[in-house]
């Protein structure tokens, strides 16, 4: 842009310019894990929603803590995530318990999210409750908790989006977003420059940038 507009614009140093494309990484990866963006479709819902973010997709297979005094109920256990874990996309329990006769059955089953605000309702609710078919899952602090009907959780299976790489000029290290995603974050970084600047143009060059987003 200074090229452009005969050096009008403000020189931005590298630390600046490496702030710059890493809120640009972290607005691409948010706004298209989310409906948050131009085509309003979330990941996999398309297949190049699917593209842009499977190189940060991971998998994790971890083992509960035994259930612990500040845990929400007796049959609660406590999971900590992946450090650079950033957004959960699936999510499944390894349980075992007793049947009838007494033999160890071990299932894979459904772990279903809920709200702090609804857990002392589901939690009596025959319909809703923990089972042998699923667990119910709160959100805490670096960690999720578990609650089951009884049942052991023997390991919480997780797939996520991670936090991605930070970008660093000085540095040498790029985005790992796929190749082609590379150019979409550098005009978003753009736009984040011209937020900030010169705020009087951006609405202008706003729409400019979001028709080359895909």
């Amino acid at each position: 842009m200074d090229k452009l507009d005969s050096l009008n614009y403000p020189n931005f140093l590298e630390e600046e310019i490496d702030l710059l494309l890493n809120q640009a990484q972290d607005r691409f990866v948010k706004q298209r894990y989310s409906r948050n963006n131009i085509k309003r479709e979330s990941f996999e819902e398309t297949q190049k929603r699917t593209e842009d973010l499977k190189n940060i997709t991971r998998n994790a297979l971890i083992t509960p803590t035994p259930n612990a005094p500040d845990n929400i109920d007796p049959n609660a256990v406590f999971v900590t995530l992946p450090s650079d874990h950033l957004f959960i996309i699936q999510e499944r329990a390894d349980i075992v318990y007793a049947d009838c006769t007494n033999t160890a059955i071990v299932e894979t089953v459904e772990v279903k999210p809920i709200q702090h605000s609804e857990f002392s309702k589901l939690i009596r609710d025959p319909f809703r409750k923990p089972s042998k078919t699923k667990v119910l899952r709160l959100m805490e602090n670096g960690r999720v908790e578990l609650v089951s009907d009884g049942s052991q959780i023997t390991n919480y299976r997780l797939r996520y989006i991670k936090q991605p790489v930070a970008i660093s000029l000085t540095g040498n290290i790029t985005s790992e977003l796929s190749p082609y995603t590379h150019q979409e974050i550098v005009n978003l970084a753009i736009q984040i420059a011209l937020e900030g600047t010169e705020a009087k143009r951006n609405p202008t060059f706003t729409p400019i940038i979001e028709h080359q987003q895909e």
